[in-house]
């Protein structure tokens, strides 16, 4: 069974109402895909005939709930960036549009997206160590430090309870777990760490790019004036994602020209 189908499936039972809740509709689904469907009742003395199911989608929900799926790039960040960078859509694209919405949200929104992209990581590192390494590139161990010591400075303690935990944390579960002190605190001022904001710009430019030079054509033109092909545009922006001298607004500003020197847009 393929995911497509898998997912088809719970959507079917889900809007069909033959159950009452998304959690049982997922549950018939999964056992259904595992071969596990309602059968009639056993004669007395019979055994069971032994199910085995060898469908990967299956076996990667069952051992971790996590369904490595590389199709899909992380289109998403790229539709959320150039919303971010039109503002509005009667707004040509800025880092000064960028900058004003997220200059808007509270310090608080920084914690849960931190905590929902270090739970994704810990799944990555298991599961795709290549995905793990290009997301763990920018949001990582370091982040949260600096992060928990902008809260000390600003006046909140809760950022003493993080950095006591980040000091046995040795791997990425760990890494999330030390950020459980943050699960039901709201801060609700609007200075941000900056160690979070260049996380947050260089892994959104990262991510846009590559999807724009895999899907949209887009090629890298260097300041020489030399225009590289598809497969050298991304390693170029590989190269520069692996290179820990790059900060965040410096792969920002790589992202701009190269939307500038292709002459795209995209009112996500």
């Amino acid at each position: 069974m393929a995911l497509e189908n898998l997912v088809t499936g719970f959507l079917k039972k889900l809007l069909g109402g033959e159950k009452t809740s998304a959690s049982e509709v997922l549950k018939d689904v999964i056992n259904e895909a595992m071969g596990n469907k309602t059968q009639q009742p056993q004669q007395p003395n019979q055994a069971p005939a032994p199910q085995v199911n060898n469908d990967p989608v299956v076996q990667q929900i069952n051992e971790g709930g996590y369904v490595w799926q590389s199709r899909l790039w992380r289109r998403h960040v790229m539709a959320q960036m150039f919303k971010l960078l039109h503002r509005k859509s009667d707004k040509p694209i800025s880092e000064q549009n960028y900058d004003d919405v997220i200059a808007r949200r509270f310090c608080t929104y920084t914690w849960r997206m931190l905590s929902d992209e270090l739970r994704a990581q810990a799944l990555l590192s298991r599961d795709d160590p290549e995905q793990f390494a290009e997301r763990n590139r920018w949001f990582n161990r370091a982040v949260v430090e600096a992060m928990a010591r902008d809260l000390v400075s600003q006046g909140f303690d809760i950022g003493n309870k993080v950095l006591q935990n980040l000091a046995t944390a040795n791997d990425p579960n760990a890494l999330v777990a030390a950020l459980k002190p943050m699960q039901w605190v709201a801060i609700p001022n609007r200075q941000k760490s900056f160690a979070w904001l260049d996380a947050y710009k260089g892994a959104g430019a990262y991510f846009t790019m590559k999807n724009l030079i895999l899907f949209h054509n887009c090629q890298v033109h260097l300041d020489n004036g030399q225009v590289l092909d598809r497969d050298a545009s991304f390693d170029y922006i590989r190269q520069l994602n692996g290179n820990l001298a790059v900060n965040g607004q410096q792969m920002f500003a790589v992202m701009m020209k190269l939307i500038a020197d292709n002459n795209f847009d995209w009112h996500a």
